[in-house]
């Protein structure tokens, strides 16, 4: 039996760490007043696509963009330059969407919850996708 479980943690030491998650998916917990609101939210894709995600602020909803990992990642369907920051953002074309949107890259990124402009929201990793 002692074999067996020493065994497993030396297996483990090694395979653990080569292990990298594609994705994670996020809970967001934020208030609105005295309201709380959660949601998950998801970042990255799996092993054979990626993602990119986005919040439509007309229909109030994240919304992702998702193409096979092997092959090249959409263009960006225009840029513009961002007064505050000197920055040129590209935005996308999203399905279902009217408008492009820019890329949220992570979740350390969003600096403001969405839906509520909670600047104090909280995100714990939730899943993680491979």
């Amino acid at each position: 039996m002692l074999c067996r479980v020493l065994a497993f943690v030396i297996v483990g030491m090694f395979i653990g760490p080569s292990l990298v998650s594609a994705g994670n998916i996020y809970k967001v917990t934020s208030q609105d007043g005295e309201k709380t609101i959660t949601y998950e939210v998801r970042f990255g894709g799996g092993r054979l696509m990626d993602q990119f995600t986005a919040f439509d602020p007309e229909t109030k909803k994240f919304v992702y963009l998702q193409w096979d990992r092997k092959g090249k990642p959409p263009a960006p369907a225009m840029k513009v330059w961002d007064h505050r920051t000197g920055e040129t953002i590209s935005l996308y074309n999203f399905p279902n969407v009217k408008n492009p949107l820019p890329v949220i890259p992570s979740i350390e990124a969003m600096k403001v919850c969405p839906l509520t402009n909670d600047k104090n929201f909280k995100a714990k990793l939730h899943i993680i996708v491979d």
